[in-house]
């Protein structure tokens, strides 16, 4: 399976929270996210839309991977025919939960069926087609896959090695601690590090990561270096911290 990196489904996630705070008073819940295609874009983008709050359904002929992505914990339901996810989905939304849908069909048959019976989506991230035009011109938002970060934050991305069930939570802590809470976007970060281990599958294995500005980033590492001595860190994909062979120092 093409599985997206953490830092894409972070990057996913703050895209569509910037959405919400835009649109939606700050929150994605009960609002309806669409996406052809589970690939490694459509994995963050459903991933970042339930962190987001909100619900999702996603469209891909491919069963088996669909079947794949539930077994890894990438999705919480797949289905087979339309009127069974739109009986999740409504159920959902109308408590204003999370939730992740996977449709095994044809996404251009699906969507077209979606316009015809008046399915609206609040947010869409497929690509091209004639349907996708229609839930725009019907007020849908549209989802960029382009639209990243500003040039401002740098991913710090870290492991934690042979503790990482222990040191994890404590060097996502540390990263919390740093935020800088005046920021717009602080709110949004701390619930990454506070929600993504619920949500993030096993196969991203021991990993997370966070988007810092400079002054935030140099408290945080100060911090990892000096309390986790078991942790590496990566800035921009770049090692910046490596562990402390045990006996050194």
């Amino acid at each position: 399976m093409d599985l997206p990196s953490v830092g894409q489904i972070h990057d996913r996630y703050l895209a569509l929270s910037r959405i919400a705070g835009e649109h939606w008073g700050g929150t994605l819940a009960g609002r309806l996210l669409l996406r052809t295609g589970f690939d490694g874009e459509g994995i963050a983008v459903v991933i970042g839309a339930s962190l987001a709050g909100a619900a999702s359904l996603c469209v891909d002929a491919d069963g088996e991977r669909l079947r794949e992505g539930m077994r890894g914990g990438l999705c919480d339901f797949v289905v087979g025919n339309l009127d069974e996810s739109l009986r999740i989905l409504k159920n959902e939304i109308r408590r204003g939960r999370a939730v992740s849908v996977c449709l095994q069909a044809q996404p251009g048959e699906c969507l077209a069926e979606m316009v015809e019976r008046g399915v609206q989506p609040d947010l869409v991230s497929p690509g091209e087609g004639a349907a996708v035009r229609t839930f725009e011109k019907r007020g849908a938002c549209i989802v960029q896959a382009t639209s990243g970060p500003g040039t401002e934050t740098s991913l710090l991305e870290w492991t934690a090695g042979a503790e990482a069930a222990r040191r994890m939570p404590q060097i996502a802590r540390i990263a919390e601690e740093s935020l800088d809470g005046s920021r717009a976007d602080a709110g949004a970060r701390r619930r990454w590090l506070e929600s993504a281990p619920r949500y993030l599958g096993r196969g991203f294995g021991a990993r997370m990561c966070v988007r810092m500005t400079p002054a935030e980033r140099g408290q945080f590492l100060e911090r990892v270096r000096s309390e986790v001595p078991t942790a590496s860190v990566r800035c921009d994909g770049a090692p910046v911290v490596s562990p402390i062979a045990p006996g050194a120092g």
